[in-house]
């Protein structure tokens, strides 16, 4: 079996990599599709113009573009379709720049390549609005993903500063509760930053999490305060979650999602996206230097 494995992976990223990307490309119309027509039958539906209006007065949309760019403008339109007139940002770092002209689009284009965590900050630093969506580009809204709810219970609940919502993958998902279990099950405590409300605490139907997905809904101010690293190019996620551990306040929604289509044959994508070991090697002596500098000052305050 794990010989197998190892066969079709070769195949897969090898010279077939083309018709495997077509495959998968297939498989996710016709998933999405299929889940278009399970939430007609469902009775779900789109925000209704009161969501509408209180999303445009109060968030704006950001995400990152690479090398992608077809589905970062799918969901530019995936965005307008459930909410006309949100604000969004567009970070493209692409070799070719995105063109995507219209009245609540606004794109960076930033030199290329130039890695995850520096196109978000600089989207960030764009955002005026009090609240913000963090989104990726291979990502679109679903009528379960529930923004402006969740925009609803912030408003409300002032101990609480970020709502992660959850990745339904195409094609190999499984139910939402495994998904939101992998988030249940890295807390990302760490000793010197204990969580101001801790992991697994139920705030209604809300969960408080160490760590939520990487799509989530957020308070602008403590988003900016927190940030992200420039110089960590791909693997931002346990880093910012780790640094925002004791000061930004993060909950999961376990019934909300977006329908997330990655497709892993996209050789030309992957080829960047799997560039990580110089952001390893990167974030070990950030970590290694955090700690010693903690444990200094611990000791001058005995």
């Amino acid at each position: 079996m794990h010989l197998m494995r190892a066969a079709i992976r070769g195949l897969a990223h090898g010279p077939f990599s083309g018709a495997f990307f077509a495959a998968h490309a297939v498989i996710a119309w016709v998933e999405y599709h299929a889940f278009l027509l399970k939430w007609r039958i469902e009775g779900a539906k789109k925000p209704d113009q009161a969501a509408i209006e209180l999303m445009k007065q109060n968030v704006t949309f950001i995400y990152k573009s690479f090398e992608r760019q077809k589905q970062a403008i799918k969901l530019y339109w995936n965005i307008q379709a459930y909410y006309p007139g949100a604000k969004v940002i567009i970070a493209d770092d692409s070799r070719k720049p995105l063109e995507l002209r219209d009245r609540y689009a606004e794109v960076i284009q930033l030199p290329f390549n130039s890695g995850l965590s520096y196109g978000l900050n600089r989207a960030l630093e764009r955002v005026t609005t009090p609240y913000v969506v963090r989104l990726d580009d291979d990502e679109l809204l679903t009528p379960y993903s529930r923004f402006d709810e969740h925009l609803r219970f912030l408003l409300s609940e002032q101990r609480v500063d970020l709502i992660g919502v959850l990745p339904l993958s195409t094609p190999s998902h499984g139910p939402l509760e495994r998904i939101a279990q992998e988030y249940y099950g890295q807390p990302m405590q760490v000793p010197h930053r204990k969580l101001k409300i801790p992991h697994m605490t139920r705030i209604g139907e809300y969960i408080v999490v160490g760590k939520s997905p990487n799509i989530f809904i957020a308070r602008t101010e403590k988003m900016k305060e927190i940030g992200y690293d420039d110089h960590i190019r791909m693997i931002d996620h346990n880093e910012f979650f780790y640094r925002a551990a004791g000061h930004l306040v993060s909950a999961l929604s376990p019934v909300s999602y977006v329908f997330h289509d990655h497709n892993r044959f996209n050789e030309a994508y992957q080829k960047y996206r799997a560039d990580v070991d110089g952001d390893r090697r990167y974030i070990a002596r950030k970590m290694h230097d955090e700690l010693i500098e903690y444990a200094s000052s611990a000791e001058k305050q005995k």
